[in-house]
């Protein structure tokens, strides 16, 4: 999970029907977010949901908030529901620094792991773990897919890495750099991948700042 940048644009729809899930507000946030759920940073062609970061049932003042209205997808809005309303804001909280994200192989576990002890912070840590390990202390079948599909896209990253450290080239660098773009899934992992090593950490540190404040539109502009 990273920071998401939003349009300061307002779909029309929200201000001109009682609607929130206008064809106008899917569009805005599939651009905004480049196809991905928020959350798991999966790519979601056709299975995403709007979702409410203030949800809908505690908090129907913000039903049609544009600042409160992501990009989700099924499963992530499943795990999330009424129970996360106090979570880190991905509009302006660099989640990818403030929360680890990295993946324990042994355990076959997602580790998220927090130096700030706030409600904000936790929440975030635990809805995560839910997203990724699981609610029970077995996965079920959907579970374990969703964690084997991640597993298999950082198992990748990592190849190039191990490819790179051990050999460099421009090849190989480029390849890691494309995998950082923000159109690429799990980002946060890979982030954190490339930040506990230092040689990996010098090289790419400004292939890691897509979603800072409003930079994201203007990179891809002049990339």
């Amino acid at each position: 999970m990273i920071r998401v940048y939003k349009s300061p644009n307002i779909p029309a729809s929200l201000t001109s029907t009682s609607s929130y899930d206008g064809e106008d507000v899917k569009l805005q946030l599939l651009e905004d977010q480049h196809g991905k759920c928020y959350i798991c940073e999966r790519c979601r062609d056709t299975d995403f949901e709007i979702e409410h970061y203030k949800s809908q049932n505690k908090h129907p003042e913000l039903i049609q908030d544009w600042s409160n209205l992501f990009m989700g997808c099924r499963y992530c809005n499943g795990k999330k529901s009424n129970y996360y309303d106090d979570i880190l804001n991905p509009r302006n909280c660099n989640i990818e620094e403030e929360i680890e994200q990295r993946i324990d192989f042994s355990s076959k576990k997602a580790i998220f792991n927090s130096h700030v002890n706030d409600k904000e912070h936790v929440n975030i840590a635990e809805l995560l773990n839910k997203v990724y390990n699981g609610s029970k202390s077995v996965r079920s079948i959907k579970e374990e897919r969703f964690f084997e599909k991640a597993i298999s896209i950082i198992n990748k990253f990592l190849d190039l890495v191990y490819l790179y450290l051990k050999s460099p080239s421009t090849e190989t660098e480029n390849a890691i750099k494309e995998e950082l773009s923000i159109e690429k899934e799990l980002l946060g992992f890979k982030y954190w991948i490339i930040h506990k090593n230092p040689t990996l950490n010098a090289k790419f540190a400004n292939d890691m700042v897509w979603n800072r404040k409003n930079q994201d539109k203007t990179i891809r502009v002049s990339r």
